[in-house]
């Protein structure tokens, strides 16, 4: 019971940071976008497919850790840059 609460609550967490911030710079960021184009760099989505893969394993009750390792990953990724922007 524990683990399917946590599990929710981590989901809901790191995709309330995953979702936006990745659709933000795969659009081209702050004035960025003179392409026309929705998305200036498409292959950023690819961390929106991390963090998916993540949420669907961590479903799974043997692999259930390790999917919300995967799932945390792109949040951690973002989470440190800012950290390093600012600290520098």
């Amino acid at each position: 019971m524990n683990l399917k609460i946590y599990r929710i609550i981590h989901l809901v967490i790191t995709g309330i940071i995953t979702i936006p911030i990745t659709l933000f710079f795969a659009s081209g960021g702050l004035g960025e976008n003179y392409t026309g184009h929705t998305f200036v760099y498409p292959q950023l989505l690819l961390v929106i497919a991390v963090w998916i893969i993540g949420s669907v394993l961590s479903f799974n009750k043997n692999i259930a850790e390790f999917g919300l390792l995967i799932s945390a990953l792109p949040a951690v990724f973002f989470i440190g840059n800012v950290l390093i922007t600012f600290l520098t």
